[in-house]
C-alpha cells in the first residue's frame, strides 16, 4: 500500500495494499546506499514515540521504526508530514513488506541496530502488511555467559540463559537528557547457562513484564540486541531495539531447559559481574571488618557488599525532604505554595523524598547507614516518602510507626560506599546504601559453595 496515493490532498492515514510490492526480498544485512531498489520483508520490532526537535532549520517531528529479518536489523526513520501520516497506522509487532527511502550511514550514539545503515522515509515510501505466515524467522548469534567478560562495553549481542532469580520492579528517575526528571521501571534478573557463569540482566519499559519474582519456573529468557554493561562490574541490559522472547520455540532454547532441568539446577554459578577491563567485584564484607580494616579511612571511597538486614529504621526528624519534582532540589514552604530557592521557582505542590537513616546489622555487629530516595523506597516495601507521609497525616502515628516497624530484620544484600567526614569537629566514617536486594538463599548458598570449594580445591 501506499499512504500517499489519490487526490492530491493529505491521505486520511488509511492503509491501502499497493501490488506494486512484488518480487523477492532484499536481506536486510545486504541494504547499503548502493543498492539502487530494495524491498524489506520483516517485522516492525520497535515503534518509537513521536519526538519534537529544534534545530538551526526550525522545529520538526520523528519518529522511528526498527526492521528486522531472518539476517538482522535496521533502523528507519520519519520526518514531519511523513512522521504524521505515518505515525498511527504502523504497529508494533507487525510483519511489513517496506519500499522506499534513503539509505545512509547509521548514526550509532542512537541507533543500536545492527547494521551499518539507517533509513529516512519519505513520500515514495511504501509499507504492505503481511500475513504472520510470511514472517521472517529471527536468527539469534547467542554469546555464552562466560564470554560476555571480554566483550567491551556497549556491544551488542544476543543472549540466552535460565531466569534463576528475578527481582521486584524498581523505579530510577532519569537524570539528564530530554526524559530528565522522568520515573521508568526496570527489573534485574539473574541468568544462567552451560558455562557455568551467571549474569545480571536489567529488563527495562515493557520488557520488565516478560518475568517476575513469583515464577519459580526458571523459565527461558532469549535476548537479540541486548547491550554489555560494566555498571558495578560486566551486566547485560535491554535496549529499545531489543526482541525478548520468553520459553521460545527454538533449538538452542530447547537444549537449554534440558541441561538446567537434569543438571544445571543444582550447579553452582559464579557470577562475571567481577566484568573484563581488570575490574574486580565489590569485595564481601562483614560490619566488624569496616572498623577492623579501617574501611573509608582513604583516599578514595571503599565500596563492598554486605549481608545482613536493617535493624532499626530512624523515624523521627528528618526521614524525608520537601524537593521539586523536577530537579530534586530541596524546596522550602512559602504560605500555601513551595519555593525552590536554587531557581527562584514557584511550585504548587512538592515531591517527598526519603533520607533514611537505618542500622544495618550482620552477625558481627552493626552501623548507621544513610540511605537516598532510590534505596529507601526499596527498604520501605516499595511505598514513596509521599505516600508514607501521606499515611502519617492521615491514618496516623500508630499506622506511621508500624510502617517503619514491619520493614525491620527482612534480609539483603547490601552495596555499601564508606568514607570517612568530619561532623561537628568529630571523625566519622558514613556508610551509604549504594543499591540493596532481598537476599536469595539459593543463590547466597550457591556462592558459599564456591567459596568452600576454593579452599578445597
Amino acid at each position: 500500500f501506499n499512504q500517499h496515493g489519490g487526490g492530491g490532498g493529505r491521505s486520511s492515514g488509511i492503509l491501502h495494499m499497493d501490488n506494486s510490492a512484488s518480487g523477492p526480498a532484499t536481506p536486510i544485512i545486504s541494504i547499503t546506499p548502493y543498492v539502487g531498489k530494495w524491498t524489506i520483508q520483516g517485522r516492525l520490532t520497535v515503534k518509537g514515540n513521536m519526538r519534537f526537535y529544534k534545530n538551526q532549520k526550525g522545529e520538526g517531528r520523528l519518529f522511528n521504526i526498527d526492521l528486522m529479518d531472518s539476517t538482522g536489523d535496521i533502523r528507519g526513520t520519519f520526518f514531519n508530514d511523513d512522521a504524521d501520516k505515518w505515525y498511527s497506522s504502523l504497529e508494533d509487532n507487525k510483519v511489513y513488506r517496506v519500499q522506499g527511502g534513503t539509505v545512509k550511514p547509521a548514526n550509532k550514539q542512537y541507533n543500536q541496530t545492527r547494521s551499518e545503515w539507517e533509513i529516512t522515509f519519505g513520500r515514495d515510501t511504501t509499507f504492505e502488511p503481511l500475513d504472520e505466515k510470511a514472517a521472517p524467522k529471527v536468527s539469534y548469534q547467542f554469546v555464552k555467559i562466560d564470554q560476555v567478560e571480554q566483550l567491551e562495553v556497549n556491544s551488542i549481542i544476543d543472549i540466552l540463559g535460565i531466569v534463576q532469580h528475578a527481582d521486584p520492579l524498581s523505579e530510577i528517575t532519569v537524570k539528564s537528557g530530554a526524559n530528565a526528571g522522568n520515573k521508568i521501571s526496570k527489573r534485574d534478573v539473574t541468568i544462567v547457562d552451560q558455562s557455568g557463569k551467571s549474569i545480571r540482566l536489567t529488563l527495562w519499559d515493557e520488557a520488565k513484564d516478560k518475568v517476575n519474582e513469583s515464577d519459580n519456573s526458571a523459565p527461558v529468557i532469549a535476548i537479540k540486541n541486548c547491550k554489555v554493561g560494566d555498571f558495578q562490574g560486566k551486566n547485560v541490559s535491554t535496549t529499545r531495539s531489543s526482541m525478548v522472547q520468553v520459553n521460545p520455540d527454538m533449538p538452542d532454547a530447547h537444549q537449554l531447559r534440558g541441561w538446567y532441568d537434569f543438571q544445571g539446577k543444582n550447579a553452582a554459578f559464579t557470577s562475571v559481574g567481577g566484568g573484563g577491563g581488570g575490574g574486580m567485584r565489590d569485595p564481601r564484607k562483614t560490619i566488624s571488618q569496616i572498623k577492623g580494616e579501617n574501611l573509608g579511612h582513604g583516599d578514595k571511597p571503599d565500596y563492598f557488599t554486605m549481608r545482613g538486614w536493617v535493624s532499626f529504621i530512624k523515624k523521627d526528624g528528618t526521614w524525608c525532604y520537601a524537593a521539586n519534582p523536577k530537579n530534586k532540589k530541596k524546596v522550602i514552604e512559602n504560605g500555601d505554595a513551595w519555593l525552590d530557592e536554587s531557581t527562584g521557582e514557584i511550585l504548587a505542590s512538592c515531591e517527598r523524598r526519603y533520607i533514611l537513616g537505618a542500622v544495618a546489622s550482620d552477625h558481627t555487629g552493626s552501623h548507621w547507614v544513610s540511605a537516598f530516595n532510590d534505596q529507601g523506597i526499596k527498604i520501605m516495601g516499595g511505598r514513596s516518602a509521599d505516600e508514607v507521609f501521606e499515611i502519617n497525616h492521615s491514618e496516623g502515628e500508630s499506622s506511621f510507626n508500624g510502617l517503619f516497624q514491619e520493614n525491620n530484620f527482612k534480609p539483603y544484600v547490601f552495596k555499601l560506599r564508606a568514607k570517612s567526614e568530619t561532623w561537628q569537629d568529630e571523625n566519622r566514617v558514613k556508610v551509604v546504601v549504594q543499591d540493596i536486594t532481598p537476599l536469595n538463599f539459593k543463590d547466597g548458598s550457591a556462592e558459599l559453595l564456591n567459596l568452600i570449594r576454593a579452599y578445597n580445591p
